[in-house]
């Protein structure tokens, strides 16, 4: 009697067609294949439209335990300004060292002026509290080689005021 129930058991399981396991085997590879396809046609798009030479990729990042950042304001030149309002959990993983590309552009080799602005509040701020504001100007070589910046918010020591700071990631020339 107790071989019985894995009788039952055994005899309840369905062969496995080998037709059917070949079939998904290749959907599979399809999967993946038309996956591999679409990033390297994404890679060439923007190989295509953004150019070593011309491309610049700006990135947001906060470098402050507890602050949140609530908007940022990015514009390169006298060009569009790029805005962004960022959320509660997009805030906390910026200052969480996370980055945020704010802007991709083209610009050719030669002085460029970037301005960035925003505001932001700790996470332990009475709703009535104003946020801080900050603002920064500079200006930023562009090279024939792509361009990383990080524009980086951050506190200097206990009690400071955020600020604005520039990073270039750019590689050695």
């Amino acid at each position: 009697m107790a071989c019985l129930p894995g009788l039952a058991h055994a005899a309840a399981v369905e062969p496995v067609d080998p037709g059917s396991q070949e079939l998904d085997r290749v959907i599979q590879e399809l999967k993946a294949e038309v996956l591999d396809i679409n990033q390297r046609a994404l890679s060439t798009e923007a190989a295509f439209l953004y150019p070593d030479a011309t491309r610049v990729t700006i990135y947001a990042g906060v470098k402050a335990q507890g602050l949140l950042i609530e908007d940022l304001t990015i514009t390169v030149d006298d060009g569009t300004p790029t805005q962004r309002k960022f959320d509660t959990l997009e805030a906390i993983a910026l200052q969480r060292k996370g980055l945020y590309r704010a802007v991709r552009l083209n610009a050719a080799p030669g002085a460029h002026r970037i301005r960035a602005e925003f505001s932001a509040r700790y996470a332990d701020a009475q709703p009535n509290t104003p946020p801080f504001r900050g603002r920064y100007e500079a200006v930023f070589e562009k090279t024939t080689k792509p361009s990383d910046l990080e524009v980086l918010i951050a506190v200097e020591g206990y009690g400071k005021v955020p600020v604005i700071k520039l990073r270039d990631w750019r590689t050695a020339q």
